[in-house]
């Protein structure tokens, strides 16, 4: 990944989403790199690279999100369901695409850190982790657990991505929303694998 592209894809995000969503995925970015270099396992311009593009179709119109499979002819799991009850959710695996279409962006773990960021899944990788606790926890996240799951997350990041995906549900179920099959695999996964901590 070179420094030019990361110039390319700024340019892209200021013109493609508002001010606050551009803020809120360099502050994604600068997260996903500090805890790139603590866990190691990856190297700090993937991270940043996958933090920059994780909302890059956040902007997106439902029914725009929908036709821009459809176009494609791409078939996702559960993308019948996600269109019909929560289409906004597409937004991940759009950004996929275009981080892989528009930048030419062929790195499998930067591509699935993004497309995974908002419902995970099953044995993800330190990078896809990494996108999706820096997401929820960015510096600009005020909700309650924020700042305590991000500072857990520096020195353990499985039980902050664990804690993240138990809030992500919490919230959905509290607040009476339709529930993606998929996180519920992600969960699965994780419970049945006894991999809660590692």
């Amino acid at each position: 990944m070179c420094k030019n592209i990361e110039k390319q894809i700024f340019n892209y995000l200021s013109e493609n989403l508002t001010p606050k969503k551009l803020e809120h995925s360099y502050n994604v970015a600068m997260l996903a790199a500090d805890l790139a270099s603590r866990h190691s396992s990856n190297d700090t311009l993937k991270a940043r690279t996958a933090g920059l593009l994780h909302d890059c179709a956040k902007l997106m119109t439902d029914k725009e999100l929908i036709d821009f499979f459809k176009k494609r002819n791409k078939t996702l799991k559960y993308f019948k369901d996600i269109s019909k009850f929560s289409p906004h959710l597409l937004h991940s695996f759009a950004g996929g695409n275009v981080a892989r279409e528009k930048f030419k962006i062929k790195d499998k773990d930067i591509l699935n850190a993004i497309k995974n960021h908002t419902l995970g899944r099953e044995n993800m990788s330190v990078l896809e982790k990494i996108i999706f606790v820096a997401d929820y926890v960015s510096r600009d996240r005020k909700w309650k657990y924020a700042k305590r799951i991000r500072n857990l997350a520096k020195n353990d990041l499985n039980k902050a991505f664990f804690e993240a995906l138990i809030k992500k549900m919490e919230y959905v179920v509290n607040n009476s929303m339709w529930m993606c099959p998929q996180i519920i695999d992600t969960w699965n996964w994780y419970v049945s694998n006894g991999k809660k901590d590692n």
